[in-house]
């Protein structure tokens, strides 16, 4: 973007040719976009100056084009950019202007990226890997703390949870952490402890649920990790949850 202003901003105080078309080739599809929605929607100064300046090049009629180009293609002026921009970043930066807004974006994605780095290992690092949880707007309230229990690991439908937290003792074990306890075994199919990647990825009477909602009965975490699979996994749990406390 800085250099799309140099250029137009260069232009404005040249008169030569000034009744010529004016085609703007750029290898950044950002500063393009950022430019499309128009003067009124920039929130840098950088678009603000370059909507200046193209305000006052086509003040008199002139025709005047943007046009996205590929990096290194062998436009002159696209290359000679790329060459100042390289020597440019290795110059010292602790004098250089920045704007408020790109400070705040930049220290905002530093932080998240750090807090990504330092996850620590488990569950909730193996679902998401390097990535921020996806968003629960949209879910009903009681949905979304499903989905956010299970991506922690401590879900509230979970026997083998309750169990460990003394919240669901058998009369051989008033409560444990250990999932070869009877308490903390999956009340749906008795074949292991209901850990939340039990019932993401291996219950089998969740097939069904998984195999509609990723098209596999036996899903990856890649497939697993999204709010609508997560939330509706939960809740096909509870319902056979439901259905087998429910006396006959």
């Amino acid at each position: 973007m800085l250099a799309l202003v140099a250029g137009l901003e260069t232009l404005t105080s040249r008169t030569k040719d000034s009744d010529l078309p004016l085609i703007i080739c750029s290898d950044s599809m950002s500063a393009l976009a950022t430019l499309r929605n128009g003067p009124a929607a920039q929130t840098s100064p950088l678009g603000t100056a370059a909507w200046r300046a193209l305000l006052q090049l086509a003040k008199d009629g002139r025709e005047i084009r943007a046009q996205w180009v590929p990096s290194h293609c062998g436009i002159h002026g696209n290359e000679e950019a790329d060459r100042v921009a390289r020597e440019a970043a290795q110059l010292p930066q602790e004098r250089t202007p920045i704007d408020t807004r790109t400070i705040t974006s930049t220290v905002a994605r530093m932080a998240r990226d750090k807090t990504i780095q330092s996850w620590p290992p488990g569950w909730f690092k193996s679902l998401m890997g390097d990535r921020r949880p996806p968003s629960t707007a949209g879910l009903e309230r009681e949905s979304a703390v499903e989905v956010h229990q299970i991506r922690a690991g401590h879900w509230a439908g979970s026997r083998a949870y309750l169990h460990r937290i003394g919240r669901s003792p058998t009369r051989d074990c008033e409560g444990c952490n250990d999932d070869r306890c009877d308490g903390a075994r999956c009340p749906i199919c008795g074949e292991e402890a209901d850990r939340p990647a039990h019932i993401l990825l291996r219950c089998p009477a969740l097939m069904r649920t998984r195999l509609q909602l990723t098209g596999s009965i036996h899903p990856d975490l890649e497939e697993v990790r999204e709010t609508r699979v997560v939330a509706a996994l939960a809740a096909a749990a509870r319902n056979f949850q439901s259905r087998l406390a429910t006396p006959r």
